[in-house]
C-alpha cells in the first residue's frame, strides 16, 4: 500500500465515525424524500429555506431562485439523472443581473439523487486544475467552474482512488472539505 493510499484510509475510518457532520443532511434528505416534487412553488420554497445557502441569503433572491426552479418543471430531469439541469438552475437573471449560484443547484438537485449529482465546491478549483492537467486528462482545465468539467474531473478521481460505492457525492464534498488536505499531506511525505 502506498504512503497515499494508507493515509486515504486512516482518513476514510476516522470519517466513517464522525456522524455529527451528518445531521441537518439526515434531515434534508429525509424532506426531499417526502416532498420529491418540484411542481408546487411551496415546496421548492420549503426545500431551498432548508438547505440555507448563504449566497442565496446574502443575495436575497430566494424567492427569484423558488420562480426559476418552478419555471424550469425539473422532475422529469430529475428521474433521468439529466446533469445539465445543475447548470440551467444555477444560471438566471434577476431583473439585468445574472446570477449564477452553481454550489446550490448541485446541492439541490444531490439532495433529489445523492449517489447521481456531485457537489460543486469552489473550495478545490486549483486542486482540480492541476489533477486534470497532471493526468493529462481530455479536459479542459480552464472550464472547471462548470459542472460538466467539474463533475468529469471528480469522477475521474474516485475511479482512481477506488471510492466508487464507498461514498456518495454528499460524502464525498464532506470528506474533502474535512480531510483532503490531510491526506494530501500525508501522502507526499
Amino acid at each position: 500500500m502506498t504512503k497515499f493510499e494508507t493515509a486515504l484510509k486512516k482518513y476514510l475510518d476516522i470519517f466513517a465515525t464522525q456522524e455529527m457532520y451528518f445531521v441537518n443532511d439526515l434531515k434534508n434528505l429525509e424532506l426531499f424524500q417526502k416532498t420529491p416534487g418540484n411542481k408546487d412553488a411551496e415546496d421548492i420554497r420549503m426545500k431551498v429555506s432548508a438547505i440555507n445557502d448563504t449566497e442565496i441569503s446574502n443575495l436575497g433572491i430566494l424567492e427569484n431562485v423558488v420562480s426559476h426552479i418552478h419555471s424550469l418543471n425539473i422532475d422529469d430531469r430529475l428521474k433521468k439523472d439529466d446533469l445539465t439541469l445543475v447548470e440551467d438552475i444555477a444560471n438566471f437573471s434577476v431583473g439585468a443581473r445574472p446570477q449564477r449560484v452553481l454550489h446550490f443547484a448541485s446541492v439541490y438537485c444531490n439532495f433529489h439523487k445523492p449517489d447521481v449529482y456531485p457537489i460543486y465546491s469552489e473550495q478545490h478549483i486549483d486542486f482540480y486544475r492541476k489533477y486534470i492537467t497532471e493526468n493529462k486528462l481530455s479536459l479542459d482545465p480552464s472550464k472547471i467552474n462548470t459542472y460538466d468539467i467539474f463533475t468529469k474531473a471528480l469522477n475521474d478521481l474516485v475511479q482512481r482512488l477506488g471510492l466508487k460505492g464507498k461514498m456518495n457525492y454528499r460524502h464525498l464534498r464532506k470528506f474533502g472539505w474535512l480531510y483532503a488536505e490531510h491526506v494530501v499531506k500525508e501522502g507526499a511525505a
